[in-house]
Formats: C-alpha cells, structure tokens, sequence
C-alpha cells in the first residue's frame, strides 16, 4: 500500500512541468540607446568652453556700459563748464589795507583818449627807434608785438624783413618825436612823428617826417600774462605809417 502511494505521488511530480525560476531584472540589464555623437560633442564643448564665452560677454557688456558712462559724464562736465561765469570784483582799500569799497567789473569799455594818445606814442617809439644796444630793441619789439592784432602782426612782419632794426643798429640811431596823436574817428587816429638818424659817433645823418593811421580796439586783460603785457586793453588792429614830404 506504502509503495502504491510513492508511486503515485512520483508520477504526479514527474508529469508536471518544472516552475522556471524568475530572475529580478535591475537596471543594469536595461539596454541602452546608443548617444548621438554630435549632441555629445555639443555637450562637451559646452561643458569646456562655455563659461569662458559667458565671461567674455560679461566683460564686454561691462566695458559698453563704462564707456557709455564715460561719454555721458564728459558731456556733462562740458555743459557745465560752457555755463560756469565768473563775476570779477574790484575792490578799494585804503591805506591801511581795510576794505572801504566793491564793486564788479564792468566789461571791456572805449579807452580814455588820454590812454589811447599814450599807448599809440609809445608804440611808434618802440616800433621805429633803433638802438645799438641788441637788449633794449628786443625789449622795444616785444612790447609793440604785445599789443598788435594779427593783421598789424603781419605789417610789422614785412616791414621788418625789409628793415631789419638790428642791422641798421650796426651803423645808425633813429630817435623818434612825436608830433601829435589826433583821433580820426571813434577808432582810428593819426599819428605824426620826426625820425632823426645819427650815425653811430653821434654826427647827425638827416631828419625825416613821418605819418600813420593806426585803427585801435579794446579788450579786457584777464590773465597775468595779458595785464603785464597789456594792462590798458588798447590793441593796434590796423597799421599803415608812410613818410611825409
């Protein structure tokens, strides 16, 4: 009986079908998609050169903005100063050096005649004496040259170049007297002198006669320069001198 059971329960197990063992599946055995090659080397020159470009625009962005910063300031600066004054004032004192009045400035006015007289006589002095001391007629030249606009600049130029005073010291003196300085109009006057020419041992050479038209104009002097060389403001503007008969 024992034996009929095993062999019954024998059969039955060797007639049934064997359970196949399931293995896990881990993520290990999932089969990957190949990568596309050129989004890899994207991604690799991204990972490389990216942050170095992303710099590269910072910094320039930030060099635009200065210099747009820079041009909007200068500009500024400019508008500014284009609109700064300055108010000059005059102030008296007495002689203790106590402040007894002030005023401001006026602006460039119409020289005294007396000023004018003064500064033309002194100008043709300095323009026509000739003196063998090379110091004195250098010191003569610039103080004429002080005071002339360009286009009596020029006159003196071509005058000179015909008459050069330092080779004329080298055998005369001129001594200039002035005759009369009478205005003409607002602006323009005449002026009438005598040269006379003596040689170098004091023997007079001759004595001739001369007349200009000088048109002047006026300016204030405002910088150290200017009131040394001009304190009057009186400029020659136009120069014509020719001798008279």
């Amino acid at each position: 009986m024992g034996n009929m059971i095993s062999d019954f329960f024998g059969k039955k197990t060797q007639g049934a079908s064997p359970q196949r063992k399931v293995e896990p599946v881990t993520g290990m055995q999932l089969s990957k998609a190949p990568e596309n090659p050129y989004l890899a080397a994207r991604r690799e020159w991204n990972e490389r050169y990216g942050s170095y470009i992303a710099q590269k625009k910072t910094w320039q962005m930030t060099a635009l903005a200065s210099m747009a910063l820079s041009a909007v300031l200068g500009v500024s600066l400019v508008s500014v100063a284009s609109q700064a004054t300055v108010q000059p004032f005059i102030v008296q004192v007495d002689k203790l050096g106590e402040a007894v009045a002030v005023a401001p400035a006026q602006g460039a006015k119409v020289a005294d005649e007396r000023i004018i007289r003064f500064q033309l006589a002194q100008f043709i002095t300095n323009a026509r004496s000739i003196t063998p001391d090379p110091i004195v007629q250098k010191r003569w030249l610039d103080q004429i040259y002080a005071i002339t606009s360009p286009t009596s600049n020029q006159y003196l130029n071509d005058y000179f170049k015909k008459s050069d005073p330092f080779e004329r010291a080298k055998t005369t003196m001129v001594a200039v007297e002035i005759q009369s300085a009478l205005p003409l109009s607002g602006t323009t006057w005449q002026v009438n002198w005598t040269e006379t020419a003596r040689g170098l041992n004091g023997s007079v050479d001759g004595l001739t006669r001369w007349q200009a038209i000088i048109t002047v104009k006026n300016f204030t002097p405002t910088t150290p320069k200017q009131i040394i060389a001009n304190p009057t403001g009186v400029v020659v503007d136009q120069l014509a001198w020719t001798q008279q008969l």
